[in-house]
């Protein structure tokens, strides 16, 4: 995970990117208190080398811990974890029985992966807009369901 964070911030130090200082384990656990369910072991990870970065390029924001816990942005069991221009798009958690799910939402639901590593590994690929990127992502997923 910092392995990847840090080529993260490699890929943007030349168009803007703003790591925030890492998060302490009790700030950690403060805040699953206040969502009232636990963050999964890969999201405490990445929180544990940084609380969240805000990235210039499509104006993408993977969000510090006190923002998962901003009204409207997380119920029992998910909550807001990135956006894009402030909110225009937003990529969310669901802790699931066993195990998680990271999706995104237009109206209609879209599950994209269980992994926060590969979501960041499409971000790094592709940010948002680009080739591989995030909404590539979203429509290739879409494309599939439509065709079940």
């Amino acid at each position: 995970m910092k392995e990847l964070i840090n080529i993260i911030e490699l890929k943007h130090c030349d168009t803007g990117i703003k790591l925030n200082p890492a998060a302490s384990i009790e700030k950690i656990e403060k805040t699953e208190v206040l969502l009232g369910f636990k963050l999964p072991e890969d999201f405490k990870e990445f929180y544990q080398i940084c609380d969240g970065f805000e990235c210039q390029e499509d104006i993408f924001n993977f969000l510090p811990l006190e923002d998962l816990l901003r009204e409207g942005d997380h119920g029992k069991d998910w909550a807001v974890f990135a956006e894009y221009m402030i909110h225009s798009d937003v990529w969310s958690l669901r802790v699931l029985e066993k195990g998680y799910e990271i999706f995104y939402n237009d109206g209609h639901e879209i599950v994209l992966t269980n992994s926060l590593t590969t979501f960041l590994e499409r971000f790094l690929k592709g940010n948002v807009f680009d080739e591989e990127g995030l909404y590539e992502w979203r429509d290739e997923i879409k494309k599939s369901q439509q065709l079940l």
